[in-house]
């Protein structure tokens, strides 16, 4: 198979075309969370991974070993994917206070060629006690690339980092933003589901990703900069910090206790 799975961190770790690797991957035997891949966190981040108010202090910043690895158990293996269960206890940072989840992701593979990878993460939360809580999909790819992201109506986004993107660094034409993906300063940004419309597309010397997530307009969306919300896409450039490489990232709508949210998406990796 061209696409290679990581079950005991509920990653897909890497697709390949035509002996091209779509995704960023740590150098062998890495020690912590950042394995790279398309991996799966919880939201929102500031409830989880944040201490206090400052989003400078990267010391404040801590990845929870029970969202990543996280106690990731294998339901089934299928021929054509995976079934996961991710049973975790999350603790808010600031107050202490828990929230229970139960997570089952359910990766199906639909293509799986000489030049076309194609796959579907279906991902299931339901939030047992405690807070809102959000899936929030990542996958990890070099730098060097050129992002479009579907937009609508007049485009805006906002920064995460003190340090600011460009607006100047967008092209908007015919309702995509593009936007090369360099890592020359620590950046992230992100659209609210009032501006994005969930295509995702990076393209690379010999081939392109591409990412369709659902979008809800005005959903109740958590994730946002510094203490607001509303973020469906984010995208972060790590300019060499963690290992030099960026992130396409989306949020589900919040899951609040005693519910169930649904989040689905697919990938596509075409050789060029």
């Amino acid at each position: 198979m061209t696409i290679t799975f990581a079950p005991a961190s509920g990653r897909i770790l890497q697709a390949s075309v035509r002996g091209r690797d779509a995704f960023w991957v740590a150098a062998p035997d890495p020690s912590g969370w950042n394995l790279g891949g398309d991996r799966l966190w919880l939201g929102p981040e500031r409830d989880w991974f944040w201490a206090g108010e400052a989003r400078d202090d990267l010391s404040q910043h801590v990845v929870p070993p029970e969202i990543d690895p996280g106690p990731w158990d294998v339901v089934h293996e299928r021929p054509d994917g995976v079934d996961l269960v991710l049973g975790t206890t999350l603790v808010n940072r600031d107050t202490g206070s828990p929230t229970s989840v139960l997570v089952e992701r359910h990766i199906t593979v639909l293509a799986d060629t000489r030049y076309v990878a194609e796959y579907e993460t279906e991902t299931v939360l339901q939030v047992q006690s405690g807070h809102p809580v959000d899936l929030w999909s990542i996958v990890q790819v070099p730098l060097g690339g050129r992002l479009e992201i579907g937009v609508t109506g007049q485009f805006s986004f906002r920064d995460h980092l003190p340090s600011p993107v460009d607006p100047a660094r967008f092209t908007v034409l015919d309702g995509l933003a593009a936007i090369d993906l360099a890592g020359q300063h620590m950046s992230k940004f992100g659209l609210t589901s009032s501006v994005a419309t969930g295509l995702l597309r990076y393209t690379l010397p010999g081939l392109v990703i591409e990412r369709h997530i659902d979008v809800r307009p005005g959903g109740d969306y958590r994730d946002g900069p510094y203490q607001l919300t509303g973020d469906v896409i984010q995208v972060f450039e790590d300019d060499g910090h963690y290992g030099g490489y960026a992130e396409l990232e989306h949020h589900s709508v919040a899951c609040q206790p005693g519910q169930a949210v649904i989040d689905r998406c697919r990938t596509v990796i075409r050789a060029t």
